[in-house]
């Protein structure tokens, strides 16, 4: 027992030396996406002629340029935020608006919970909202992708968990305290650490102590309410927060559900991950069942979208093949499954994690990945991600449902 104690103990220094390493080159060797020719136009919703104006005007900073050639640089994310706020442009909710609340949750891994969390995350902040991630998964595979290293970084401290379970020193109002920068400079996040595991266990306890107490509707409520709660503490400095949780169905994970406006259910295109979000769907309607008895109309539940994932039409033609799966997947789940469906693009997807970036950072040519495959990848998810902020982000913002409203998309 303690030679394998030993040996554990060596893989973990050996592997954690490694990812360590990997934080750093990713950091030396990736630079920042830079805006250029129609996608600043595009990104800023202003014509390049203004914003050359502007500069030449000494109204906005001049650009960057290389040093050798002379010629523009393209634009940062902060020098498109800059010019988004300079002419009005900023795709944001107004004032009067809610922050928009989103989770991707399903029963198993394996699915791109986290992947698709992260992607549209990056591109909400590639477009100019301000994005709050909120890692709730012990795993805390985001947070390792927003390049902050899980447990050497963070802690229980430094995440949700001690202010949901109301540890002592650690008021709602202080939730600010755990928010960290990431790569992007509109996109933050509250980390996760190993210690988030224990959280689910202590809810349960709370409950328990909370029944056995015959405490009132509102006291049991309250304990199903904590990261809305938490969240509440910090919403107004976002337009929308995406939250990760576990791959599971427990305290923790109705907590997110019911703090989300809607909860987004990546269905990988394969048999047994169909079967799999089936059940998910049943053990979650058997405990809405339960809840709804106990606590009736005082537990809002969340809109719920269902996401065809890992798409491959090349399967096609296979008896149980993608286009096989994601047809049953329409004919179940109806006006409830998206139109768009995220496809593999394995190796975009993969090449890029290591260098803990997505498409939407990188510019043409970098991270290893051909401009075709980057051109299609981005095409792809933003398709999927313009059709969750019609379908559920818009149509809480007055302004943007207005215009959807003349679009005659909602």
């Amino acid at each position: 027992m303690r030679k394998d104690i030993e040996n554990i103990n060596d893989y973990l220094t050996r592997g954690h030396n490694l990812t360590r390493n990997i934080k750093d080159i990713a950091n030396q060797k990736m630079p920042p996406r830079r805006f250029k020719g129609k996608d600043l136009s595009d990104v800023t919703g202003v014509t390049l002629s203004r914003i050359y104006m502007a500069e030449k005007e000494g109204r906005l900073p001049a650009p960057d340029v290389d040093e050798v050639t002379r010629r523009r640089l393209g634009c940062t994310m902060q020098q498109v935020l800059n010019i988004q706020d300079y002419f009005g442009t900023s795709p944001g909710r107004s004032v009067n608006d809610e922050p928009v609340v989103l989770s991707f949750t399903n029963f198993k891994g394996g699915c791109w919970k986290t992947t698709t969390s992260w992607y549209a995350g990056s591109y909400l902040a590639s477009c100019g909202y301000r994005v709050l991630f909120v890692d709730l998964d012990p795993q805390a595979s985001l947070t390792l992708n927003c390049g902050i290293l899980p447990d050497f970084e963070t802690s229980h401290e430094t995440s949700l968990g001690p202010f949901i379970l109301e540890e002592e020193g650690y008021k709602e109002s202080l939730v600010s305290n755990v928010i960290h920068d990431t790569y992007v400079p509109n996109l933050k996040i509250i980390p996760s650490s190993l210690q988030l595991a224990g959280v689910e266990y202590s809810l349960s306890n709370a409950i328990s102590h909370s029944r056995e107490s015959h405490e009132n509707i509102s006291k049991r409520l309250h304990w199903f309410h904590r990261v809305r709660d938490c969240l509440s503490e910090v919403k107004y400095d976002f337009d929308i927060i995406i939250v990760d949780g576990t791959p599971t169905l427990g305290l923790l994970p109705l907590n997110i559900i019911f703090a989300s406006h809607a909860v987004i259910v990546p269905v990988p295109t394969e048999i047994t991950d169909f079967a799999s979000t089936l059940a998910f769907c049943d053990l979650y309607k058997e405990q809405a069942e339960v809840l709804y008895d106990f606590f009736g109309e005082k537990l809002e539940s969340p809109d719920m979208l269902f996401l065809p994932t890992r798409f491959s039409p090349s399967e096609k033609n296979a008896t149980l093949g993608s286009e096989f799966v994601l047809d049953q997947i329409r004919k179940t789940f109806g006006t409830s499954c998206m139109q768009s469906v995220i496809k593999k693009h394995e190796s975009v997807v993969s090449n890029l994690s290591l260098m803990r970036r997505t498409v939407f950072d990188i510019n043409p040519g970098d991270g290893n990945v051909s401009r075709e495959a980057r051109k299609k990848a981005i095409a792809n998810f933003e398709t999927v991600f313009d059709e969750i902020l019609e379908r559920v982000v818009f149509p809480k913002w007055s302004s943007k449902k207005e215009q959807l409203e003349v679009q005659g998309i909602y």
